[in-house]
């Protein structure tokens, strides 16, 4: 597994002619701009065969396009409007845009999705987000506005929320110049994750293979971390591990390591140094790499950390 050293990366495509300034659109406050456009899932789609396509000819996984990421690409995309940055408008870096991203593409000027990757795939920073290994999801942003189009990929690897594919939609976010404020969606409305049904089918299909769970997993505290011990499994690919100070683990961090790895040292929690005399609680489970991730079952463990 390689998520470019498991840190988060991002990378800006910027042609010629590019230049940031203040939309023309409608200005609500003055730490807030509204943009609006056409949302075009087709685009997204059809970027993501593209993307698939250059990752079958190097091995690598296919992505799948998740709902919570292609919501945070679109909101990053109307944000780009505003800021054609990896920082947004209110200052914060693109990865406060979601929880599930850690690797960001933006592009603008591009009228096609063949064309914008041909973009991305001359530029060696953003194929190298596009080809990564590690990476098995994505959402893909396309929004169509009187400035332009608006590209952006944000990629990860968490579980995957399944989505199918929208018809195109007008929508219009309010976006945040400042962090007394978030971008919020005020026409139009957010993807949403496949049906009960769809999902209770796909569960069915993991479930008729059984993967060996986790065992032996300690959990020990030090001064400002946590040191994560478990025995080597069998007839798995590796290991799913999560972090949360909430007991319901709602705004994890996830990390994945390879079956021939038998300890994780935590040392973050989203980008901060845990804090001492602070509880976590972690879960780790096996996962096994077949047309779709299976899992074992989580074993959860607490500790305080000193």
């Amino acid at each position: 597994m390689n998520i470019l050293g498991k840190m988060k990366h991002s990378a800006g495509l910027f042609v010629i002619g590019v230049a940031v300034w203040l939309s023309g659109q409608a200005v609500y406050a003055a730490n807030t701009q509204d943009v609006s456009g056409t949302a075009r899932y087709d685009y997204a789609y059809q970027v993501l065969e593209l993307v698939n396509q250059e990752r079958a000819a190097v091995g690598a996984v296919p992505l799948s396009m998740d709902a919570d990421l292609l919501n945070a690409a679109m909101m990053r995309a109307a944000e780009t409007e505003v800021s054609f940055s990896h920082t947004r408008p209110n200052g914060e870096d693109c990865f406060t845009a979601s929880d599930k991203m850690y690797g960001e593409n933006i592009a603008w000027g591009y009228s096609t999705p063949r064309d914008v990757m041909k973009g991305w795939m001359t530029s060696q920073g953003h194929k190298t987000n596009i080809l990564n290994g590690g990476y098995e999801t994505i959402g893909i942003g396309c929004l169509v506005t009187k400035k332009g189009t608006y590209w952006v990929q944000c990629f990860g690897y968490d579980d995957l929320t399944a989505i199918t594919q929208p018809a195109n939609a007008t929508i219009a976010y309010r976006v945040a110049k400042d962090t007394s404020t978030t971008t919020s969606l005020i026409d139009g409305s957010q993807v949403e994750a496949t049906t009960e049904q769809e999902e209770t089918t796909e569960e069915t299909t993991e479930k008729s293979v059984t993967v060996a769970n986790v065992s032996g997993l300690k959990v020990t505290a030090a001064k400002k971390k946590l040191i994560l011990n478990w025995k080597r499994g069998i007839g798995i690919d590796g290991y799913q591990i999560q972090i949360s100070p909430n007991k319901n683990f709602k705004g994890k961090k996830t990390y994945k390591v390879e079956t021939n790895t038998t300890s994780k040292v935590i040392t973050k929690y989203k980008g901060k140094r845990l804090k001492s005399g602070k509880k976590y609680y972690v879960r780790v489970r096996t996962y096994l790499k077949l047309d779709k991730m299976v899992y074992g079952n989580w074993k959860t463990v607490s500790k305080k950390v000193k």
